[in-house]
């Protein structure tokens, strides 16, 4: 979903690709998923995929993905390659926004209802992506020193500043659910002493940052592809993990975390690079401590009012739904994983 409305209409995509790249366009459809404007554009020279990045994005930033992308092509690692314009550049402005053209992948792309059969393939490539990427310089987030720096008074008037917008508007039907979660990140976040010193010992290793199933082209019983490395950084191998899991669709209906097969989830990663102890202990606390103060979704809906508010709210109240259930069960969760034998760990 879209957090910005687009700079384009189809008649500017279709100048813009006759201007800067030659191609002359017959169909244009924007998809839904992602928070970019993206299309799916169809020319004379072939089909393309078109996208709008956030007003945020730099073209700087933009060619250190397109670098990232090339490097995981030249090790044969399933991308969507960069389309150069006619000037030979990959990244352009236009209105202040950057925009890029790749090659369209045919197949299906999901949000977060991944078919269980895919999750197996899920967690072998982000293990594959992890061993590829290794030693590859990234910019650190989610870092010990960002763990550190996370100040529990700084995150409580947030949250003071979210009530007081949702005061306001008490009238508003989702004012008691929203209420509650406020109620629930306090009581999560008040263990912040705890869960930070799950930081320290950790692996961290360059990543997607964003690896979840939206970011997957998948053919039938496969993945064929990996998509969009605009937030890529050196993160902590765990959170990736855990994040790409449950935002793939574990638990997506209000079911129960199962326990087992994430085990089996992190099994399958494990074949392809390799995790610590300490790692599978820490795992649920670094995935609560993110969690526990991201207001995502709740800012957009109480304060942005943005245009898709109604859409990212449905995602926070689910998220934090989530959140619930690994905090009951991150002991048991972070017990069951660090039981793996000797012979699946390093």
């Amino acid at each position: 979903m879209a957090i910005e409305k687009s700079v384009f209409d189809k008649e500017k995509i279709g100048s813009f690709l006759l201007r800067e790249y030659g191609f002359h366009m017959t169909e244009c459809h924007h998809l839904p998923f992602g928070t970019a404007n993206c299309y799916k554009i169809s020319c004379k020279e072939g089909v393309f995929f078109f996208k709008e990045y956030q007003s945020e994005f730099t073209v700087p930033e933009v060619e250190k993905e397109i670098a990232l992308v090339d490097y995981l092509y030249s090790k044969d690692f399933p991308v969507a390659g960069f389309i150069r314009s006619q000037s030979g550049k990959c990244a352009l402005l236009y209105d202040k926004h950057v925009v890029s053209v790749q090659e369209y992948l045919e197949g299906k792309t999901y949000l977060n209802d991944l078919p269980h059969a895919l999750f197996k393939d899920s967690a072998k490539y982000l293990g594959i992506l992890h061993t590829a990427l290794k030693g590859y310089p990234m910019e650190s987030r989610l870092d010990e020193k960002w763990a550190e720096s996370i100040s529990a008074d700084a995150v409580n008037k947030k949250y003071d500043r979210l009530t007081a917008a949702l005061e306001k508007n008490k009238e508003d039907p989702n004012y008691n659910r929203i209420k509650e979660d406020f109620l629930f990140k306090r009581e999560l976040f008040s263990h912040i002493e705890n869960m930070r010193s799950y930081f320290h010992g950790i692996t961290y290793t360059p990543s997607h940052g964003d690896y979840t199933s939206c970011q997957l082209i998948c053919d039938k019983d496969k993945v064929r592809a990996v998509i969009d490395f605009s937030s890529a950084a050196k993160l902590p191998a765990v959170w990736e993990i855990m994040r790409s899991y449950i935002q793939s669709g574990a638990c997506r209906n209000g079911e129960a975390f199962d326990t087992d097969d994430f085990v089996l989830y992190v099994r399958e990663y494990m074949n392809y690079a390799p995790l610590s102890k300490r790692d599978l202990e820490a795992m649920p606390y670094v995935y609560l401590f993110q969690l526990s103060r991201s207001a995502y979704g709740y800012e957009e809906y109480l304060i942005d009012k943005t245009e898709n508010r109604d859409a990212l709210l449905k995602f926070a109240l689910w998220r934090t739904d989530i959140c619930r259930e690994i905090y009951r069960k991150a002991d048991v969760i972070s017990e069951t994983l660090s039981s793996l034998s000797k012979q699946e760990i390093t």
